[in-house]
């Protein structure tokens, strides 16, 4: 049996379909560089809003003549939505390997962790305990499910021999990881930075209300030199009554002070948000106070999203804005944000940084990262996992120019 594996959306969904490959692979399978010399399809779904959603029936629609198994989260939060499309689709009903192999008749293994270049993607945890009014991937992936301790430091390890530079360690909320199991975050960081060797490790998202009481501990993790200053905190809105209707429990001055005392220990943090434009009852006076959350915080990488109401969830019963104004909103805050990193990326020319190179870029180019995730762009061709000093000597809105320094 030959399965080809298509797959959407999140690090988590990337995670899931490593899995699936190793399964497919210990159980003398094969899995298929091309779809049309598969015999099977696997549509591994993202469903975080409504034309995410259409995308994917698109995709599952292009394969009537072959049997296609849906995994992810439309196979669990939106079943309903593969009624009618043809008896070659299969729904797996749940996110993760688990299930999808199950349709195929194949014993889910884990393997050795996803690597892409000198880049680890490793799992820790699965679900979330937050409560948001707008977010459907809470309804698939469920209550907060923490990975042991152990098994993510032989992860790790694994991953480290097998020639990674950089690991990246997710979850729907990496902030959350342990509260099921009593460890939390940073005792599980305290003993993975323990591990040897020549590597970075990026912290994925982490919401503010699941930092709140262990911010001091978490300031330490990013002071320990293994691990990129760059914190991805997201606010979502800077109006409080949003925040509410949300389901966001703080308010936007909670959120700053935190920012604020990253930075005061962390001077060189690099600050990433998400902002969700046109919730319903936003007014134009909440959509100012995002806006004047943006210009005092200056996030230098921001996640915008335009609202779209998600069926099963509490905000899908709000009135929606008009499409209109949440275009307006998108924009504006996007013009504000470009303005903000497009400044500080012109106030880094003439800097020399230690950077690490993830991986090739446009040809006779290299991408590469400082100590603060800001991505360096290399006019040279180096291989990834090299470590140089560079000079920045140009910048765009999102990224520097860095001319490596002759030693």
């Amino acid at each position: 049996m030959k399965v080809y594996i298509e797959t959407y959306g999140c690090t988590a969904n990337m995670g899931d379909s490593h899995r699936m490959r190793s399964s497919i692979q210990a159980a003398g399978c094969c899995v298929a560089e091309r779809p049309d010399e598969a015999d099977v399809i696997i549509i591994n779904t993202c469903a975080v809003t409504e034309p995410t959603s259409r995308g994917m029936l698109k995709a599952i629609k292009k394969y009537e003549d072959k049997r296609v198994i849906v995994a992810g989260c439309m196979a669990a939060a939106q079943p309903y939505l593969l009624e009618g499309l043809g008896g070659n689709v299969e729904c797996a009903g749940a996110p993760g390997a688990e299930a999808a192999m199950k349709l195929l008749g194949i014993r889910p293994v884990h393997g050795k962790p996803l690597l892409k270049g000198k880049t680890a993607i490793i799992s820790i945890a699965e679900g979330c305990v937050g409560k948001c009014t707008y977010c459907i991937v809470r309804l698939a992936r469920g209550t907060l499910r923490s990975a042991p301790p152990a098994s993510i430091k032989k992860s790790v390890k694994d991953a480290l021999e097998m020639g990674a530079k950089e690991i990246f360690l997710t979850a729907q909320d990496t902030g959350a990881y342990g509260i099921d199991i009593g460890i939390r975050l940073p005792k599980l960081m305290h003993d993975m930075l323990g591990i040897e060797g020549d590597y970075r490790v990026r912290l994925g998202m982490m919401n503010p209300f699941s930092i709140a009481d262990i911010l001091d501990d978490v300031i330490r993790i990013f002071q320990d030199p293994h691990v990129y200053k760059f914190a991805h905190i997201p606010i979502q809105s800077g109006s409080d009554r949003i925040l509410r209707l949300m389901g966001r429990p703080y308010t936007e001055s909670q959120y700053s002070d935190m920012v604020r005392r990253l930075r005061e220990c962390i001077p060189d943090i690099t600050l990433s948000t998400d902002y969700i434009v046109g919730f319903p009852e936003e007014t134009d006076g909440d959509f100012e106070m995002t806006m004047e959350d943006l210009r005092a915080n200056k996030p230098l990488k921001v996640n915008i999203t335009r609202f779209s109401p998600r069926p099963g969830t509490v905000a899908a019963k709000m009135d929606d804005l008009p499409m209109a104004i949440k275009k307006e909103r998108s924009r504006a805050l996007t013009r504000l944000h470009h303005e903000i990193t497009s400044a500080y990326m012109r106030s880094s020319i003439g800097r020399r940084l230690s950077v690490l190179v993830t991986e090739e870029g446009k040809p006779g180019s290299s991408v590469a990262r400082d100590d603060s995730y800001h991505m360096v762009v290399i006019p040279a061709a180096l291989p990834p996992g090299a470590r140089l000093d560079v000079k920045i000597c140009g910048a765009s809105t999102t990224y520097m120019i860095g001319k490596p320094i002759e030693i």
